[in-house]
């Protein structure tokens, strides 16, 4: 029976040098202390801390094995392995001392810690065949296992490792008990890498090298593996979209210039934040005023108004008074509106027929309540005087009308105030004052219906008249 075991543990051995040599001729030799695709070879030696078998009392003793692992990330590895255990029993009596080995073969799954790293802690759980081999019996029973261990890497392939195992087996048969061993062995390990190093980030530098772990897709690194900013915007080359932005610029998530407006002038040079989506700016960030008003070429829908004409929001010319004349040319502000204009922006007296009736002054106004004359009836009173100097043998009766505002009264002599005002203008401008009479009437002679206010409008009138 005992022969039957070593022949199947020589025969065990032979395959794992055979599988070891093979491993070794063919597997590339670069490799990374347990980095994703690496191999692990590795004897090991050890102490063993078997339990009872129902009275034999196997003795602690020495183990050996061999075991193959292979990585299939940075932290899951798979591992088989072969162990020999040799001891004798300790029963009560002496005489029936015999030999015990226990053979096992297992398959477990280790979990590791700090991949990168020169010391490599790791935790494992498997199950396999337990093979007890005694001089009065043979058993071969299944068994489950977990421990933990540490790597230490004196090199990238070269390195010691240290394992603590509980393992556990339902011997059955002659035994028939449960058996709880513990383990703890010392071996030697070689890596066989099946890939390049670990590089987490992408970046080329081996993460063992790799002094800033982590860095973006694209960044450009150093031999450390930190990312470069050239132009020190805060964004890394190769991710900086702007490569050599000016130094102190506040840049955007591509490393180019802020431009919060959108005006194409960076915020650091534009002197006008905040410009309108749309508008033409000039160097400075600022919208444009070709023509010099006030507004810019965005809103202006006049461009090319002369140097200091007034203008209204839209940039065209003001004309206030509605007459068609801008502001700038108009010489006679606040005409009415409706009235004809010449283009100076004065009214343009209509012909009239000889002054057989009364003839209405139209434009002739006066402010609210008084007597004064406004420059636009100023100007048509100017076209009056010229038209009575031609006519020296006529003489005109001033008639002074105001609407019903007011008391009568007072009405009255408002008009009476006015139409002395229309006589004197007119004097001034060279009509004799022998040929002029002035009176006011008051409310007392509408024309139209005082409860609009067109009608009063066209109450508050003077009419000249000729004199028989």
């Amino acid at each position: 029976m005992r022969a039957r075991g070593r022949s199947v543990r020589t025969l065990l051995w032979g395959l794992g040098l055979a599988w070891i040599t093979g491993v070794a001729a063919v597997v590339p030799t670069l490799a990374d202390q347990g980095a994703k695709g690496d191999l692990e070879i590795g004897p090991y030696v050890g102490y063993g801390f078997p339990d009872d078998y129902s009275g034999l009392n196997p003795k602690d003793d020495l183990l050996y094995g061999l075991r193959v692992g292979y990585f299939f990330t940075s932290r899951w590895s798979y591992e088989g392995s072969y162990q020999m255990f040799s001891s004798e029993t300790d029963p009560p009596s002496p005489a029936s001392s015999q030999d015990l080995d226990i053979e096992s073969v297992r398959a477990n799954m280790l979990f590791n810690f700090r991949p990168g790293t020169s010391i490599r802690p790791f935790v494992t759980f498997g199950a396999g065949l337990e093979i007890i081999d005694a001089e009065s019996f043979e058993q071969d029973d299944l068994g489950a296992n977990v421990g933990a261990g540490v790597r230490c890497f004196f090199t990238e392939r070269f390195g010691l490792r240290l394992d603590g195992r509980y393992v556990w087996t339902d011997v059955g048969d002659v035994v028939d008990d449960p058996q709880s061993n513990v383990e703890a062995t010392l071996g030697l390990l070689w890596s066989f890498g099946g890939g390049p190093p670990a590089d987490e980030d992408g970046d080329g530098v081996p993460d063992k090298k790799d002094d800033c772990p982590g860095t973006p897709q694209g960044a450009t690194v150093d031999e450390r593996g930190c990312p470069m900013d050239t132009d020190g915007d805060g964004v890394f080359d190769g991710l900086d979209k702007c490569p050599g932005t000016e130094r102190g610029l506040a840049v955007d998530s591509a490393g180019c210039p802020k431009d919060s407006d959108g005006d194409g002038v960076n915020d650091a040079h534009d002197k006008c934040p905040g410009t309108p989506k749309g508008v033409p700016v000039d160097a400075s960030g600022c919208p444009k005023d070709t023509d010099g008003d006030g507004v810019d070429d965005g809103r202006d829908k006049c461009p090319g108004t002369p140097k200091g004409v007034p203008v209204d929001a839209t940039g065209c010319p003001k004309d206030s008074d509605g007459d068609g004349v801008d502001d700038g040319r108009d010489k006679c502000p606040g005409t009415a509106a409706g009235v004809k204009v010449d283009a100076s922006g004065c009214p343009i007296p209509e012909p009239k027929p000889p002054l057989e009736t009364p003839l209405v002054l139209e434009g002739v106004s006066f402010k609210t309540g008084s007597t004064e004359l406004s420059p636009a009836a100023e100007a048509i009173l100017d076209q009056v005087a010229d038209s009575l100097r031609a006519h020296a043998d006529v003489s005109v009766d001033i008639a002074g009308h105001t609407d019903s505002v007011g008391s009568e009264a007072f009405n009255l002599k408002l008009s009476q105030g006015r139409a002395e005002s229309v006589l004197r203008h007119l004097v001034s401008r060279g009509v004799a004052a022998s040929r002029l009479t002035a009176k006011g009437f008051g409310e007392a002679n509408p024309v139209a219906d005082n409860a609009t206010q067109e009608g009063r409008a066209r109450n508050r009138r003077v009419e000249l008249s000729r004199r028989e």
